[in-house]
């Protein structure tokens, strides 16, 4: 799934660490001894590649978008 920051930033490379596991503790996000495992995404200009549900996890706490269009709040 291919997934964008929520906010352009200035650099060509972003990363953001996820551990969805702490959360959701289920098998996908632990490791072998039980603990939540940490993801780092790594965002290269504002656009990232990663797993269905390593995506669906961050659009649903908004650390990252569907789509790369910005759009204004301002009105």
């Amino acid at each position: 799934m291919k997934i964008y920051l929520p906010e352009k930033l200035n650099s060509p490379s972003h990363t953001v660490y996820v551990q969805p596991g702490c959360e959701f503790p289920v098998s996908d996000w632990m490791d072998d001894e039980g603990k939540p495992r940490m993801f780092s995404v790594a965002f290269r200009f504002g656009c990232a590649e990663v797993p269905d549900n390593l995506g669906g996890y961050m659009l649903d706490k908004q650390l990252a978008k569907r789509s790369p269009i910005l759009l204004p709040t301002d009105f």
